[in-house]
């Protein structure tokens, strides 16, 4: 499939045709109204401490789950659980080892017998029948939190459900830039997640890379990606999808696969993608 054409070659081409189909707008291209939403079917509240402390309120929510069916929720103590969307059922789950802020990381992976035997002290005969003969279920969800304020003892987790059934937090290796006396956690977290084991995330001046199974960091180059927050892999296109960093209503994409990210020394060219449609206004 060419996926050319449907993306601008550069920023520029982009807005100019935003510009031209202004002046041609007649009304047929408008964003037509969903109507109402669902009836929500769970209610969260703040902590009674936060609620008198406005600054205290640090909850994180983060989705995943094989089927993305699972919200977990930490408050500003680290207390976690987790709600089922299709049992619709809740979960005490164990307390952080550090709470994490606002400024928090939330990552999905899928996990196998190779994450099992990294993340735990599990024999590898285990993991390996375990993950052989029961390929789906809780023990092959996982969910990464980092926050990006390094101040934090344990500032990268790992939550996992693992073969003896017991879900646990794990603390992670910090990454690389936490060393950076200069760094400072940035308003926007832009990450993805690349080849289903992969979490990269960009600092305010260049791009790394944890490896989920051999539990390492590498940099991989002096820039950013130009994503707002996360960015999601589609797989008809190849590509990876998300908001843009400079322009959040505009759309942008990059080819993040393993091949144009090995020595990357300058970040991959930028598929530019314009709205065909008018923003309701207000």
């Amino acid at each position: 499939m060419d996926v050319s054409k449907l993306f601008y070659p550069s920023m520029a081409e982009a807005l100019e045709a935003e510009a031209k189909a202004k002046k041609k707008k007649n009304g047929a291209n408008k964003i037509r109204s969903i109507g109402r939403l669902p009836t929500p079917s769970i209610h969260y509240q703040p902590h009674v401490s936060a609620t008198s402390n406005p600054y205290n309120f640090t909850n994180v929510f983060a989705l995943f789950g094989e089927n993305k069916n699972k919200i977990l929720f930490s408050d500003m103590e680290g207390h976690s659980s987790t709600y089922n969307t299709e049992l619709h059922s809740f979960m005490i789950m164990p307390d952080l080892n550090s709470p994490k802020g606002p400024n928090c990381l939330a990552a999905h992976i899928t996990r196998t017998a190779a994450h099992a035997r990294y993340d735990f002290d599990i024999r590898p005969d285990v993991d390996y029948d375990f993950f052989a003969y029961n390929p789906h279920g809780e023990h092959t969800d996982s969910l990464y939190l980092m926050d990006m304020d390094q101040g934090k003892p344990s500032s990268f987790e790992l939550l996992a459900y693992y073969p003896v059934g017991e879900w646990q937090w794990c603390s992670l290796p910090l990454p690389p830039f936490f060393d950076d006396p200069e760094h400072k956690a940035c308003s926007n977290i832009s990450y993805a997640v690349i080849d289903g084991t992969r979490i990269c995330i960009s600092s305010a001046t260049a791009t790394y890379s944890f490896d989920t199974v051999a539990l390492e960091w590498s940099k991989i180059g002096d820039w950013v990606f130009p994503f707002h927050a996360k960015a999601e892999y589609i797989p008809e296109l190849k590509l990876w999808l998300g908001l843009s960093a400079s322009s959040p209503s505009d759309l942008c994409a990059l080819d993040l696969s393993t091949a144009a990210m090995d020595s990357c020394d300058v970040l991959p060219m930028v598929h530019h993608v314009g709205l065909d449609a008018d923003l309701p206004e207000g």
